[in-house]
């Protein structure tokens, strides 16, 4: 193609001044555009080929949806209601929160197991205090062989105190404290002190299962009977055990203090623990 060159010469026709050249154009407004096609805009064509812009989100399932749409109906209902509308009764008729029920449940027990040891002690204190103040007035030397009665007497009293009124608080330390003095009191008037090696076995746990059987009894509770029983039956099978071994078999006494008796005592334990586990199977037999 060859270009042609803009002649600088104006032609004859062609007028030469600004003014012609103003008459002949068109004066174009901007409400005659308005109306008229976008040139620049692309093809029809190339708009079709664009790509639509993915959702930054993929589109919800059924029920999703209605739960998102009923949330925004209940908040738009919610935000548009005013603050006057709400009225006193509906305020005052929404739950109050009680207090806890163990607030209360943990401190009572606590205050009368208190108030159930001190009546206990005082009582053995008084008691006490009787029985020193009547041994003084007799004359009585209890120095030698009747100290021990100032611990069973206060046993007594704990398990007697207990089981009328006062309860396990009183009757358990009762019957330990009882069994206590009861195997002091013959050690110390036959001079037997080695035999604590196997007696404290009657202490605990036959002081301790005499306690809560007798609270059983008076509770009527067959669990702890159970409970009591069983602890007597443990403590003098451990005595019996003990007393075979250090009396029968080792001597620790030094002297044959029990005769004809302790010589037998193996034998004799090996017959009552044979008794026991035959009538406890055929306890179980029956029971099947």
């Amino acid at each position: 193609m060859s270009k042609r060159k803009r002649s600088s010469t104006p032609e004859p026709d062609e007028p030469t001044d600004d003014a012609s050249v103003k008459d002949d154009m068109v004066h174009v407004t901007s409400d005659m555009l308005s109306g008229s096609p976008d040139i620049f805009a692309g093809k029809k064509g190339d708009r079709a080929t664009e790509p639509e812009p993915e959702p930054d989100q993929a589109p919800l399932e059924p029920t999703e949806a209605r739960t998102t749409l009923a949330a925004a109906e209940t908040t738009e209902s919610e935000s548009s209601t005013p603050a006057e509308d709400i009225s006193p009764t509906q305020v005052a008729a929404e739950p109050v929160a009680a207090a806890p029920p163990y607030a209360s449940a943990e401190a009572q027990p606590a205050r009368q197991h208190r108030g159930g040891s001190t009546t206990a002690i005082g009582i053995v204190l008084v008691v006490i205090g009787i029985f020193a103040l009547a041994v003084a007035l007799t004359g009585i030397d209890l120095r030698d062989s009747g100290w021990p009665l100032f611990i069973i007497i206060p046993g007594l009293t704990l398990m007697i105190a207990g089981f009328v009124s006062l309860g396990s608080v009183a009757t358990v330390p009762g019957g330990v404290v009882t069994m206590l003095g009861v195997v002091l009191a013959y050690a110390n008037s036959t001079g037997d002190w080695p035999m604590w090696a196997y007696g404290w076995s009657l202490v605990i746990p036959f002081g301790l299962g005499l306690g809560v059987y007798l609270q059983a009894l008076r509770d009527r509770d067959q669990g702890a009977l159970r409970t009591g029983r069983t602890l007597l039956f443990v403590g003098i099978m451990i005595f019996l055990i003990g007393f075979v071994l250090f009396e029968s078999i080792l001597g620790i006494s030094g002297r044959d203090a029990f005769g004809p008796l302790g010589k037998a005592a193996l034998p004799l334990l090996l017959i009552l623990v044979g008794v026991i586990l035959l009538v406890r199977s055929m306890q179980r037999s029956r029971q099947a």
